[in-house]
C-alpha cells in the first residue's frame, strides 16, 4: 500500500470514527437529571425524567424540574422551573415544548424572553432558535429602549447587527415612553432603519395633544424620536382649560371649562427636538380652531385656514403660528370677558400669529372687517392686547412684493386711502398717514389723517380737490382741517392752487358734508381745459336751503381764454302744487382778442334770465310757463335756435297773437299762448304761456 493510499484510508476511518458525534450535535440531548424513567406509549419509547433536568442542542439549554423526551419524534416537554437560556438570551415559562426538528420552542403560561436589550412577556411565546425570531400571544408586553409596547399578538425578528429587535404589533396596541403614547390596531418597527409605522386608526397623545390620521409615520434616530409623519386625514386636538366671567357678576367667575383646540389637513409633519416637539406643519385645506385666554381667563376663538399652516413650540408651548396660502379666519371673542364683543373676519395671503407677544401679522392682499368697518391692505399687524391695527403698503422688510396701499372703508361712508394707517377696534380711532378721501364729489388729502370719533376728522396739511387725477390740476391747501361727518368741513386757511401755483387765499372756510342730504354750504370748484375757454375753474359758490321749499345756489368761473361767469340759480317747490326755477346768468368775456389781460378793454357782458313754472290747477287741470331773457344779440346764436328755426317761431307767435286779440272767451281744454315783444337791445328766445287740460 503506498502513501497515499494509506493516508485515504486514515481520513475515511476518521469520518467514520467522529461522524455519531456529528449527528448528536443537531439533536437535543439529555445532559443530566436525577431520575430517568424509560416507557413505552402508543408504541414508542418515552423519557420521563425529574429533578435537575438539563437538556441541550447546540447553543440553546433548557432547563426544568419535570419533563417527557420523546426521542423518535424529536419533542421535549418540560414542567417546574422551566427556563432556557440561548446565548445572552433568557425564557421563562409554565410549560415549554420544544421541538428540536424544526428549532421551534413553545413557551405557555406566563412566557417571558429577555436579553440585554428587550424583555417580553406574554401568555405564550413561540420561539425559533436558529432563526432569532418569534410569536408572543396574549396580553403581550414588550420593553425596549425607553418603550413600553403592548399588544394582542408581536412577531419580531432579533437583530445580530443592532440592539433589540424588530416587530410587528397586532391588536390593541399602545407604545408608551417618557412623554407620549401611541394607539393603534397595528404597529411596524423596523430596529435598523429606526421608523414605526402605526397603522388601523392611529393615535398619539403628546402630552396633552392628540394626533392622528389614517397612517402615522415616526422616524427616530439614536433611540430618540425626530420627525412624525401623517400622510393623510391629519388631525391634532389639544384639550385646554380656563375660566369665564359670570354674565351676571362681572366680579366672580364660572367653574373651570374644558376647551378643544383643532388642527387639520391633508398631511402632517411634525419634528422633535431632545424629544419635545418642536414644530408641527400640516397641509392641504389645512385649518385650526383654537381658544384664546388672558390670565386663565377665556377672552375668544379663533377659526383659521390655509394652503398649509406651519406651528411651532417651546418647551411644549404653542408660540408661533403661520397660515401660508389663501388665509382666511374669523375672530370670535366671548362678551362677558372681552371687550371686542363682535366677531372679526380676516383674510390675506399669509397670516402669521406670535402668541407670546399676542399680536398677528397679515401679508399680502390683507383685509379685516369688524361690523361696518373694513381695512385692505398689502400688510396689517394686529395688536390683539390693544385691539390695535397697523396697516401698511407691504411689510417695511419687504422690497419685492407689489404694495397696496391701505384703505378703510366704513358702510355708508366714503373710503380712505392712505400710506400708514391706525385703527383701534375698540375705540374706533385710528389716523392716517399721507391720507386721500373722497367727500360728496371732490377729494381730501392730508399729511396725517386722525379719526377723533366715529364722525370727527382731523387733517393735518391737507388738499382738497374735484379732480380725479393722481396730480390735479387744481387744489386748496389747509394747514388745518376738521370734518364732521354728515355735517360740515372746516379749514383754515385755504389757499387755491392752479397746478401747484397759488392763486387766491381766504383765511377759513366752512364746506358742507352731508353726502347728498340738503344742506347750506360752500361748494367746491372744478377744473378744465378746453380750445374754446382755455383753461378754466368752474363752480365755486354757495349753497342756501333756508327751508324744505325752496333754495338758491350762487356759482361763479373763470376761463382764461373767455373770461368770469356768474350763476343764480333759484328751486322752489310745494308738493302737490306748483314747482318751478329761475336762473340768472351774467358773463364777461373778450371781444376780438384771447388776452385775459384785454378784459377791462375788450370785452362783452351778456345776462340771460330762464324761468320755468309747473302749476297743478283745478279739475285735473294744469298751467306750463317757461321764459328766457337775453341781453345778447347773440344769445339765440350761441345758444339758441337756429335763424330758420327762430323765422318760424316768429310767424306762428303773430298768427297766434292775432287769434288771441280776435278771441273774448276760451272753452275748456283750449291752449293759450302768448308772445312777449322785447326792444331791439334784447331778444325773447321762446316765451309762452300754456294752459291745458
Amino acid at each position: 500500500m503506498n502513501f497515499l493510499l494509506k493516508k485515504q484510508v486514515i481520513y475515511i476511518s476518521f469520518l467514520f470514527q467522529f461522524a455519531p458525534l456529528v449527528a448528536v450535535e443537531q439533536r437535543l440531548r439529555l445532559e443530566s437529571a436525577d431520575i430517568l424513567e424509560n416507557k413505552l406509549i402508543e408504541n414508542e419509547s418515552v423519557k420521563f425524567i425529574s429533578k435537575n433536568v438539563v437538556f441541550r442542542k447546540g447553543s440553546l439549554i433548557l432547563y426544568c424540574d419535570e419533563g417527557r423526551h420523546y426521542e423518535n419524534k424529536g419533542l421535549a416537554i418540560l414542567y417546574q422551573n422551566v427556563n432556557a437560556v440561548q446565548n445572552d438570551q433568557r425564557l421563562t415559562c409554565d410549560t415549554i415544548k420544544f421541538f428540536s426538528k424544526e428549532n421551534k420552542l413553545l413557551s405557555i403560561g406566563n412566557a417571558k424572553a429577555w436579553d440585554n436589550d428587550y424583555d417580553l412577556t406574554a401568555d405564550s411565546l413561540i420561539v425559533f432558535t436558529e432563526k432569532d425570531s418569534g410569536v408572543a400571544i396574549g396580553n403581550v408586553k414588550l420593553l425596549q429602549k425607553g418603550q413600553i409596547i403592548n399588544a394582542d399578538r408581536i412577531e419580531y425578528q432579533r437583530d445580530k447587527t443592532y440592539d433589540g429587535i424588530s416587530y410587528t404589533a397586532i391588536g390593541n396596541v399602545t407604545i408608551r415612553d417618557s412623554s407620549r403614547i401611541a394607539y393603534c390596531g397595528s404597529a411596524r418597527y423596523a430596529r435598523q432603519e429606526e421608523i414605526t409605522i402605526l397603522e388601523i386608526d392611529p393615535k398619539i397623545k403628546d402630552d396633552d395633544r392628540i394626533l392622528s390620521g389614517d397612517k402615522i409615520k415616526l422616524t427616530y434616530y439614536q433611540e430618540e424620536l425626530k420627525n412624525l409623519y401623517i400622510p393623510k386625514n391629519a388631525k391634532a386636538i389639544t384639550p385646554v382649560t380656563g375660566f369665564k366671567k359670570s354674565p351676571t357678576d362681572s366680579i366672580n367667575y364660572l367653574n373651570e371649562m374644558y376647551f378643544e383646540d383643532h388642527l387639520e389637513g391633508s398631511e402632517l409633519l411634525s419634528s422633535f427636538i431632545n424629544g419635545s416637539i418642536k414644530s408641527i406643519l400640516i397641509s392641504g385645506m389645512a385649518k385650526t380652531t383654537y381658544h384664546v385666554f388672558e390670565d386663565s381667563i377665556y377672552r375668544a376663538k379663533n377659526n383659521a385656514s390655509g394652503d398649509t399652516i406651519i406651528m411651532q413650540f417651546n418647551d411644549n408651548e404653542l408660540t408661533q403660528l403661520n397660515i401660508i396660502g389663501g388665509s382666511t379666519g374669523e375672530y370670535l371673542p366671548d362678551s362677558i370677558s372681552n371687550d371686542i364683543n363682535s366677531p372679526i373676519t380676516y383674510s390675506a395671503n399669509n397670516i402669521l400669529y406670535r402668541f407670546i407677544k399676542k399680536e398677528s401679522d397679515f401679508h399680502g392682499q390683507a383685509k379685516i372687517k369688524h361690523e361696518k368697518t373694513k381695512l385692505e391692505a398689502g400688510f396689517i399687524n394686529v395688536k390683539w392686547q390693544n385691539s390695535l391695527l397697523n396697516a401698511l403698503p407691504n411689510p417695511i422688510e419687504d422690497t419685492i412684493s407689489i404694495p397696496l396701499l391701505p384703505v378703510i372703508e366704513e358702510y355708508g361712508k366714503d373710503p380712505m386711502v392712505g400710506n400708514a394707517m391706525t385703527y383701534n377696534i375698540k375705540s374706533k380711532k385710528g389716523k392716517i398717514t399721507k391720507g386721500k378721501t373722497k367727500a360728496d364729489d371732490g377729494y381730501y388729502t392730508g399729511q396725517q389723517i386722525r379719526n377723533q370719533s366715529g364722525k370727527v376728522f382731523y387733517i393735518k396739511n391737507s388738499t382738497y380737490t374735484t379732480c380725479d387725477l393722481d396730480t390735479a390740476h387744481f387744489h386748496f391747501e389747509s394747514t388745518k382741517m376738521k370734518i364732521i361727518q354728515n355735517n360740515l368741513v372746516v379749514a383754515r386757511p385755504i389757499i387755491l392752487h392752479i397746478g401747484q401755483i397759488p392763486i387766491l387765499g381766504i383765511p377759513l372756510g366752512i364746506f358742507p358734508h352731508k353726502g347728498g342730504q340738503r344742506h347750506s354750504g360752500w361748494i367746491m370748484p372744478s377744473y378744465g381745459d378746453n380750445k374754446n375757454r382755455g383753461q378754466y375753474i368752474q363752480g365755486l359758490g354757495f349753497y342756501w336751503a333756508p327751508s324744505d321749499y325752496w333754495d338758491s345756489k350762487l356759482t361763479v368761473g373763470f376761463g382764461d381764454k373767455q373770461g368770469a361767469t356768474f350763476k343764480l340759480s333759484t328751486l322752489y317747490h310745494l308738493r302737490y302744487k306748483f314747482r318751478g326755477s329761475v336762473n340768472f346768468f351774467n358773463r364777461q368775456y373778450l371781444s376780438g382778442t384771447n388776452d385775459i389781460a384785454q378784459l377791462d378793454e375788450q370785452k362783452n357782458v351778456s345776462t340771460t334770465i330762464k324761468w320755468k313754472h309747473k302749476q297743478e290747477l283745478r279739475n285735473h287741470q294744469s298751467l306750463n310757463a317757461n321764459a328766457t331773457y337775453s341781453t345778447s344779440g347773440d344769445y339765440n346764436k350761441r345758444y339758441g335756435l337756429s335763424e330758420r328755426s327762430r323765422n318760424i317761431f316768429q310767424r306762428k307767435f303773430r298768427s297766434i297773437s292775432k287769434e288771441i286779440k280776435n278771441k273774448q272767451t276760451y272753452k275748456t281744454g283750449q291752449n293759450l299762448k302768448i308772445s312777449i315783444q322785447i326792444p331791439s337791445e334784447g331778444c325773447i328766445n321762446s316765451g309762452f304761456l300754456k294752459a291745458n287740460k
